[in-house]
């Protein structure tokens, strides 16, 4: 070892080293540089895509003289609903509501196809309630815009704040985009949804909007009891639809035939929950064997839309919408990365001091002058 340390070091080279030391580290962190995400440009056109649907549903929204409340709605939108009404499902939370109300939730949907392993050409089912109406726009965009084909399933009621506008239901919202061209495709079954899928709960009056709602835009309605075959019905078909070949699902909101029990909705994860969540988190126990169960047993992962705030804060949304934001901004667009090259610098110069001071070249900076070695 006398070849690389010839001699030894004194306290004034340790301070010295590991002052340097420590400055390198630093400057090694702060190397970094701002690189495009993933699939930027499919994310991008995707927030685009949803930003002019949301224009085609506020447009919709004012030709039918329903006024937008612009405190509840600062965004103006037109996609907040009322805080309550005949076809209000159960109470909602207006901040999660105005939350997505931000077109850059499309580049969180192709994010998670993309952690799902899904491809392009691959079939995505989908089931969304009426609670979420830009989620569920932002949704189909992003499928359709990352190349995936989506086939999905709905119910027309609404938690509160969200399409619970008995003359702008969800159904009326979809049937608006498709006949704009915004999107393709159309709902297989369309439910009542809340308690059962059947509006338990509602009043009778409220059920009746409903139905009205369904078949004036020309939907198939399901309403049957008891609830396994309302999710039997939709999963048939969802997989019809999609010749049984059903890469992933996609959950929206907290639709009780789409998870079977309101629980299943607390314990599933926000984002990617692959197939063994199905045994870790015991879903055979459930009475009702939901569409994300059903999904998750036969191999599919489930991305769970529901709990947004928690995938806000992971992905770098914000979390309050006071105005649209801008398409494009946040980390699911850019991220930053370290310069390798850089790094590799830092540290190759490091190594190069080390040596130097280790062997006395250095040592008259230190007061330790390097002695000739003695030849014998």
């Amino acid at each position: 070892m006398r070849i690389f340390f010839k001699h030894r070091l004194n306290t004034a080279e340790m301070v010295f080293l590991g002052v340097v030391g420590v400055v390198v580290i630093a400057l090694s962190a702060l190397a970094k540089t701002t690189a495009r995400a993933p699939l930027y440009d499919v994310k991008l056109t995707a927030a685009r895509r949803t930003l002019k649907a949301f224009a085609v549903l506020k447009k919709e929204r004012l030709r039918r003289d329903i006024p937008i409340d612009s405190v509840n709605d600062p965004a103006l939108s037109g996609l907040i609903g009322y805080k309550d009404s005949p076809i209000t499902t159960t109470t909602g939370d207006l901040l999660a509501k105005q939350m997505t109300i931000n077109p850059n939730w499309a580049a969180l949907v192709v994010e998670l196809l993309r952690e799902a392993k899904v491809k392009r050409g691959d079939y995505v089912a989908v089931h969304m309630t009426g609670s979420f109406p830009a989620l569920n726009v932002a949704t189909l965009i992003a499928i359709e815009t990352y190349g995936a084909i989506p086939v999905w399933v709905s119910s027309a009621g609404s938690s509160s704040w969200g399409a619970n506008i008995p003359d702008f239901t969800w159904p009326d919202m979809e049937k608006a985009l498709r006949e704009k061209g915004v999107i393709k495709g159309t709902s297989l079954l369309v439910s009542l949804g809340g308690n059962n899928d059947v509006g338990a709960g509602l009043p009778e009056e409220g059920r009746r909007m409903l139905r009205e709602a369904i078949r004036r835009n020309g939907y198939r309605l399901l309403e049957v009891l008891p609830l396994q075959r309302s999710v039997d019905a939709k999963y048939s078909a969802l997989k019809g639809a999609a010749k049984g070949r059903i890469r992933a699902f996609i959950n929206i909101g907290g639709g009780v035939a789409s998870l079977g029990s309101h629980e299943v909705g607390e314990l599933l994860n926000p984002g990617v929950n692959w197939p063994r969540t199905y045994t870790d988190l015991s879903l055979s126990d459930y009475p009702v064997e939901g569409l994300v169960a059903k999904f998750l047993k036969e191999g599919a992962p489930v991305i769970h839309l529901l709990h947004v705030r928690t995938l806000a804060k992971r992905y770098g949304l914000p979390l309050v919408v006071a105005a649209m934001p801008e398409v494009g901004e946040g980390r699911l667009f850019f991220e930053e990365r370290y310069v390798l090259w850089v790094q590799a610098l830092l540290l190759f110069g490091y190594l190069v001091l080390v040596f130097l001071v280790v062997n006395g070249y250095l040592g008259r900076f230190f007061g330790n002058p390097r002695k000739e070695e003695e030849t014998v």
